[in-house]
């Protein structure tokens, strides 16, 4: 099942939006089909492809067309359903092949049409499997013809009740019992992994039997029964079996086995073999010659894949792991086939003739071909090593040393499939350099593996002079395989290799603090040790304090995420959750595929490291949960382009996907034991220029893969679970670095929001790891913003309110400053005549003092002085602040005699002062008591004061420079 629903998905691929809308056409046009079995014909027959003069089969087999797959030349053999969709439909047949919804509405209406004239229910399994067999393009004759069709409704059936299918598809699964549908006896065959024809009836590998229902008529047939036809197979003659052929259907499983039957087909093949799970059916005895290769035929067994050489999603994993299990068999059966003569090179369009040493290989390879099967998409290396799946390395356990091939200083042998492990004792990595290298080009191979298995990545393929030179292992391990065909040696290759020691203790990392409160860019260095090693990578994050809420986020390429207060910063798209206790909680256990991204600009510029904490909370089967990121369209099923780590609890595995157009592909599987109610750390490492990805649980490094067409761009991470609750936290995104970085602060960078009353709005955390892969614990360093100067509210002349004047040698001022960031650092005064700031009293620091009083040494009568204030907050800031000034009016030497003898009368006065010996008009000034000027202008004998408030006031009468002041009471 979890075969089915990984190929169903990457079938999902091509099932676009135009395709859901004609499936829904339909169901529409037929509301009562069961919703999901126009879906099931679809992916059965065709992979939900709108099949187009699809190349013909090697067998001879009619093609198919339209999404449907369905028939209108059954070379008089097949029955021409298609011809019978149109007849029951009203669409013709070159409709339906111009358009997959015109197909899927006329296959909806004829389905109908059969139904009514059974006068069954629609929901009925036992109602779906007679419609599918009157709609079948398989006769309705024979044994064999009776167990194709039944698989054809088994296939489809199977789909329906899928759960996986049903979430990708769209529909809701049934629970159709297939025991009771197919019987106990049948469906014991038709879900067996392998079906055999005998002459005593068809059975699976347990011997239970598949019987005919008796209502059938099973007239049609040789006199002698036989899953193939006498008239389609013949004898050896005495040749004895020496290779396997691979063939690929260019259709249905069950159309092949139908096929057979045609004995005007003039073909026929050994063995068959399901894209789904793999069954495998036998159709011709292995004794006798199977007509399918042609003039090749004498000696070959072949078997038929299911399905078409232009669509790799027939290529299973099920396909391909029962396809090498048969050829494995067929090795053991004394044919002398050695499984090293199995092809192993890249796959091909076209012909591609092989030599006779190549025993296991494709239709194409065959000498005096014309069909190309099974083409561009099958992954012969990978047939290879299912097939030849046991090996015994030679371990080499050295520190360092020298290896060469089998032959030593002489040539090396044919048929050689060769094995050393490098894997010296707690070593970090391996460098190995080939002195000498000289292997026959073209068919003898050296395969160098990053790790101890054939499964690990492959560093490279070399064959003739071509040199791997020197190279260095991602790890403690690398594993060198040799493979020579059956003919031709040369003097083969010499290399040395040397190794580096485990390191077991983890790096250091430090920040070095510097000056706490920041006020513009500045640079933060770091101290990076490892005492047993070397430091690999360098990561930092930058995070800031909205204070208010108090929540520490991550922006400009970076993520730093608490889920302390909210998610404002996420957005959901399918999926229940919460965020409470600091954590973001999946709650939805049904869910499939919850989705919750949060924007992050990733790019090919810097290296990142992904680390979280996840939890599963609930119970159930098949939990999984996990995060893509480098994602490039969250809102997509599978994140359009992205990857994805996934830990799946009951498999007891960890996960890691590339997403690419957005379906996905699982890349690396590596088992971990994983428990409910355990918080787990993951962290993930992705370089985006090597395609390098390592993921770490709890600080253990468990994946390391390499992505040759590594994504170079996302813009967003994307938390994802299916079948489970979960909860998540502590996400960061951390970026690369030197020893040093610098940093924007100021509105609108990286950090930029102030400080509030000294709290740390600013925050850097990082980390590194060496070249054992060594996590550090992370260093985080907190800072104080402030970018605005501190200000004043008021600056005043005088020991109180603000005065213009003064009268004694004392002048005073006081004033009051604030700053909400950093607050008041220090007060710096001084006193000057302007244009000058301190000619008069020097530059002072007076701590947090508001206020002065200076004595001045020689006041000068009628001199303005003002007093200057710099204010410092605690960031360093600073602002300059200079009064409005103050007049002094008192103590000055100028004799009466220049203004006259001058008499001031009344004193007090009410409404009017008048002057006694005033010769020429002169200019007056009146100052409050406070030094405030509250009168100005011109006299010549009389000053009104009806306007002034009672109380005392110094009058200054001046002509040109000189002056008098006089005193007086207004009453």
């Amino acid at each position: 099942m979890k075969v089915l629903f990984f190929f169903g998905l990457l079938c999902f691929a091509q099932f676009s939006f135009a395709q859901s809308s004609a499936f829904q056409s339909a169901y529409n046009a037929q509301p009562s089909i069961p919703k999901g079995l126009l879906e099931a014909i679809a992916w059965s027959n065709t992979r939900m492809v709108h099949l187009n003069n699809p190349m013909e089969s090697c067998s001879g087999m009619p093609a198919a067309y339209g999404i449907l797959g369905l028939f209108d030349d059954g070379k008089d053999y097949f029955l021409e359903n298609g011809k019978l969709v149109a007849e029951l439909s009203g669409i013709s047949v070159q409709a339906q092949k111009a358009s997959a919804e015109q197909q899927l509405i006329a296959y909806a209406t004829a389905y109908e049409s059969v139904r009514n004239s059974l006068n069954a229910p629609a929901q009925d399994p036992q109602t779906i499997r007679e419609v599918l067999h009157t709609l079948s393009e398989i006769p309705d004759s024979g044994y064999v013809n009776f167990l194709a069709r039944e698989m054809q409704v088994y296939q489809i059936l199977t789909f329906m009740r899928s759960s996986e299918q049903a979430n990708v598809y769209g529909f809701n699964a049934y629970h159709f019992n297939l025991e009771d549908i197919f019987g106990e006896e049948n469906y014991a065959v038709l879900s067996a992994p392998k079906i055999l024809f005998t002459p005593n009836g068809i059975r699976n590998q347990s011997n239970e039997l598949f019987e005919v229902t008796p209502e059938k008529s099973l007239q049609y047939g040789p006199a002698i029964w036989n899953p193939a036809p006498s008239c389609n197979f013949s004898s050896r003659n005495g040749v004895a079996v020496s290779a396997i052929t691979i063939h690929t259907i260019q259709g249905s499983y069950a159309g092949a086995i139908s096929w057979s039957q045609n004995c005007t087909s003039n073909v026929s093949f050994h063995y068959v073999i399901r894209s789904s799970d793999g069954q495998v059916t036998q159709m011709v005895l292995e004794q006798d010659k199977g007509w399918h290769v042609g003039s090749e035929n004498p000696y070959t067994i072949g078997y038929e894949h299911e399905g078409y050489v232009d669509n790799p999603v027939w290529y299973t994993e099920a396909m391909y792991n029962s396809s090498a299990d048969l050829s494995i068999d067929i090795i053991n059966s004394g044919y002398g086939i050695s499984p090293l003569r199995t092809f192993f090179g890249d796959a091909t369009i076209g012909t591609n003739t092989l030599g006779g040493c190549t025993k296991i290989k494709g239709h194409q390879h065959y000498p005096n071909q014309t069909h190309t099967d099974p083409g561009i998409n099958w992954d012969w290396e990978k047939y290879y090593k299912l097939i030849n799946n046991t090996y015994t390395p030679t371990l080499v356990q050295s520190q360092s040393g020298t290896l060469m091939d089998s032959g030593g200083a002489g040539n090396y042998s044919d048929d050689e499939r060769s094995f050393w492990l490098i894997q010296p004792s707690n070593a970090t990595d391996i460098t190995i350099n080939f002195t000498t290298f000289s292997i026959e080009l073209n068919y003898d191979y050296l395969f160098l593996y990053d790790g101890a298995d054939v499964d690990a990545p492959l560093i490279g393929k070399y064959t003739g002079t071509n040199s791997p030179g020197i190279v260095t292992s991602s790890g403690g391990s690398m594993l060198i395989e040799f493979r020579s065909d059956c003919s031709t040696v040369d003097q083969g290759w010499v290399a040395n290799y040397t190794s580096t020691l485990n390191d077991n203790q983890p790096p250091v990392t430090a920040i070095n603090p510097g000056s706490l409160w920041k006020t513009n860019d500045f640079t933060v260095t770091f101290t990076d040790s490892d005492l047993q090693g070397s430091i690999s990578e360098r990561f930092y994050v930058i995070a800031e304090n909205e204070l208010s809420p108090n929540d520490w986020y991550g922006k400009n390429g970076f993520v730093y995420e608490d889920f302390s207060l909210n998610d404002i910063r996420w957005t959901n798209v399918t999926g229940n959750y919460t965020v409470n206790t600091n954590k973001y909680h999946f709650t939805d256990e049904a869910e499939q595929n919850s989705s919750v991204f949060i924007e992050a600009e990733q790019s090919s510029a810097y290296s990142y490291l992904y680390t979280w904490k996840q939890e599963f909370i609930s119970n159930g089967t098949n939990k999984r949960a996990g995060m893509h990121f480098f994602c490039d369209d969250p809102l997509l099923t599978n994140r359009g382009n992205s990857y994805f780590v996934f830990l799946r609890e009951d498999d007891d595995a960890v996960h890691l996907y590339k997403v690419v157009n957005d379906v996905f592909s699982l890349v690396q599987n590596v088992p971990v034991t994983l428990n409910q109610g355990i918080e787990y750390d993951v962290t993930t490492y992705f370089d985006p220029t090597t395609g390098t990805i390592r993921v770490f649980i709890n600080g253990s490094l468990l994946i390391q893969w390499q992505d040759v067409s590594p994504h170079t761009g996302g813009t967003a991470l994307s938390f994802r679970t299916g079948g489970c609750a979960a909860s998540f936290d502590e996400l960061r995104m951390y970026r690369s670095r030197g020893t040093s970085v610098n940093v924007s602060a100021g509105f609108g960078d990286e950090m930029e929001i102030e400080s509030t009353g000294a709290i740390p709005t600013g925050r850097i955390t990082a980390l590194s790891i060496d070249d054992a892969m060594n996590i550090s614990p992370f260093a985080t360093q907190d800072y104080l913003l402030d970018f605005t100067e501190p200000e004043i509210d008021w600056l005043n002349d005088g020991a109180a309110n603000d005065i213009d004047s003064f009268y004694t040698s004392t002048l005073e001022a006081n004033w009051q400053g604030f700053d909400v960031h950093s607050g008041i650092g220090s007060y710096s005064y001084a006193i000057g005549t302007p244009p000058n700031l301190d000619n008069v009293i020097p530059w002072t620091n007076v701590s947090f003092n508001e206020s002065i009083s200076e004595i001045l040494l020689n006041p000068i009568y009628d001199e303005v002085y003002r007093v200057s204030l710099e204010l410092v907050n605690g960031a360093g800031l600073s602002q300059l602040y200079i009064s409005d000034g103050q007049r002094y009016l008192q103590g000055l030497s100028l004799s009466e005699e220049a203004l006259g003898k001058i008499v001031l009368y009344p004193n007090p006065a009410s409404n009017e002062i008048q002057f006694d010996g005033l010769t020429n008009a002169v200019a007056f000034h009146i100052y409050d008591i406070g030094g405030r000027e509250v009168l100005e202008g011109n006299t010549d004998g009389s000053i009104s004061i009806v306007n002034l408030a009672s109380g005392t006031y110094k009058l200054v009468l001046r002509s040109a420079d000189s002056f008098v002041v006089k005193e007086f009471i207004r009453q």
